[in-house]
């Protein structure tokens, strides 16, 4: 997924129409935050008018009342602080959920083809680091911008009441610290953000795909090779990360300056004020401390721009997985039945207009029938089976299913129908039986045993100590390949469906194996259509009818 640079006005829009449902929550954390910040002012100024007052410089309120506000408005804060990062973090988790069910949406809605043109590192990284980077944005960005605005605009009130001008100095202080300051200093750190995020990603692409090839890497000694390409990715992140910490002590420095500087104008502006006899040196000295002690949100505020480098970064490649559109709009809504017939009519199909694969299909396959495909690779011997499931839709012509356009039935009720075992397993490091059953519980010992039986499984799973809770390692790498494929099968008569699709279910199990294997599927195929692709003669001699693609075309072989 190529990311395009800079977040947009729209992408920010996205965001937080993914925040819809947690709304109210929002707004209690933003009224938390408020009373909060208002709370550690009251602390400063009510303080300071009993130290003015002790000193005989102003009369305001009795002593013990001024230092019992004092006292309540540090209790307030601390309940206020405690239920606003409460708050807050519900909001995180909450959104984290709501993010990550969307992403997953997505990709049961996108093809086979869709979902692995996508690197596996890459959707590692928006499922995990990326979704939990918007944590940022959402948690500590949109509730400190209205609490930033609210605040400042309650200040400046304040100010103003002592004197107009203490008002327009701080407008001034706040929208330079937490606006002018953070703006300038993020694009120099913006494309060191985007630079970090995509080499963690290339890092973790590779990482992953040197783990499934290790045995292959040290066979043929590219061991040395691959730990340079490692050393290679990991210093472009350090080269990246002393960017980040640039732009991170920019962006501090550059506050503190402009902090200071208007510490500085309010002083020159008090003096000046004192001076002319517009404001009294108490007076003055209160409008120093509400400054002094109004700082705390726009500072806030200012030290976002060095999360969101990485949370803007992140943010992208999270909207553009989102904004992917299926290559099927639309799914059909009415259930699919057990299939009783699949039929072709007319059917053509192509990837673009240059490349036709096949052309006027026309194939009836009936229940009870088992179907031999034969062709050369890269003839779409597969891609009959990806129209089956909806993964694509025919140039021209129609699909059918029982009569009835397939395109009328939900991909979700199709999928039910059909069980599909090719020559590449999928297993997970996990206990034997729940990688037959594919951690679906409805399945009995019974049940399981019967199906391992039916795939030639049930003498490895008896030599086994622990049975169906023997531990399957990382890429199966205490099982045979062969004993993989046979897994596979496995899970096929387990789920019983109505339609068994085996393309080259055998290329991985000898000859005694594959003699049982095809016994068992001719034994079962009276209430079952099967589908055979292979180039082995002897699993396609299985075949009722066959058909031979070549050239474009499908012919009765």
């Amino acid at each position: 997924m190529k990311q395009k640079h800079g977040v947009s006005f729209k992408d920010i829009k996205q965001l937080l129409v993914l925040l819809r449902p947690l709304i109210p929550h929002m707004m209690l954390t933003i009224t938390l935050g408020v009373l909060g910040y208002l709370s550690i002012t009251a602390i400063t100024v009510l303080g300071g008018m009993a130290i003015l007052q002790f000193s005989g410089l102003g009369e305001y309120a009795p002593i013990t009342l001024l230092i019992g506000g004092v006292i309540a408005a540090g209790v307030l804060r601390a309940i206020f602080r405690l239920s606003e990062q409460y708050s807050t973090h519900y909001i995180a988790f909450r959104i984290l959920a709501i993010v990550r069910d969307q992403i997953f949406s997505k990709l049961r809605k996108l093809s086979n083809q869709q979902i692995q043109s996508i690197q596996k590192g890459e959707l590692m990284n928006v499922v995990t680091k990326d979704v939990e980077l918007l944590e940022v944005f959402y948690a500590h960005t949109i509730a400190p911008v209205f609490i930033g605005v609210v605040t400042s605009a309650i200040y400046i009130g304040i100010l103003s009441s002592f004197h107009p001008l203490y008002g327009v100095a701080g407008f001034i202080a706040y929208i330079m610290i937490s606006y002018c300051i953070p703006k300038a200093v993020y694009s120099y750190g913006e494309r060191a953000g985007e630079n970090y995020r995509e080499g963690f990603a290339g890092l973790s692409n590779f990482l992953m795909d040197s783990l499934k090839g290790i045995k292959e890497l040290l066979v043929f000694g590219a061991q040395k090779r691959t730990l340079e390409t490692i050393d290679y990715y990991s210093e472009q992140l350090n080269d990246t990360t002393l960017e980040l910490k640039k732009h991170e002590g920019l962006l501090k420095a550059a506050t503190d300056i402009g902090l200071y500087c208007m510490v500085f104008l309010q002083i020159a502006l008090s003096i000046y004020l004192y001076n002319e006899q517009r404001v009294t040196a108490s007076e003055s000295l209160l409008a120093l401390l509400v400054l002094f002690a109004s700082f705390g949100p726009s500072l806030a505020l200012s030290q976002l721009s060095a999360s969101l480098v990485h949370t803007f970064a992140s943010a992208k490649s999270v909207l553009q997985l989102l904004n992917i559109q299926p290559q099927i709009q639309v799914s059909g809504m009415e259930a699919a039945g057990e299939v009783q017939e699949l039929s072709f009519h007319n059917v053509a199909f192509g990837y673009n207009e240059q490349q036709t694969l096949y052309e006027n299909v026309n194939m009836n396959w009936s229940k009870g029938k088992i179907i031999g495909i034969k062709g050369k690779n890269g003839v779409g011997k597969s891609t009959l089976i990806s129209l089956l499931f909806q993964d694509i839709i025919p140039t021209s012509g129609m699909v059918k299913l029982n009569g009835r356009d397939i395109q009328h039935y939900s991909k979700e009720s199709l999928l039910e129908q059909f069980s599909v075992v090719d020559a590449k397993t999928t297993v997970f490091s996990d206990t034997l039986r729940q990688n037959i059953t594919l951690y679906q519980d409805c399945y009995s010992d019974e049940e399981i045993l019967v199906a391992c039986q039916k795939a030639g499984l049930n003498e490895l799973i008896q030599s086994l100590p622990e049975g169906l809770d023997t531990y399957m390692q990382e890429f199966a790498g205490n099982f045979s390949s062969g004993q993989v494929q046979r897994l596979a099968l496995a899970r096929l008569f387990l789920k019983n469906s109505s339609v068994y699709i085996l393309d080259e279910p055998t290329s991985n199990l000898d000859a005694l194996n594959e003699k049982h294997i095809l016994k068992s599927l001719k034994m079962h195929a009276d209430d079952k259509l099967i589908v055979l692709i292979s180039h082995s003669d002897s699993v396609l001699a299985l075949a009722d009818e066959m058909y031979h693609i070549e050239d474009g075309k499908i012919s009765v072989a």
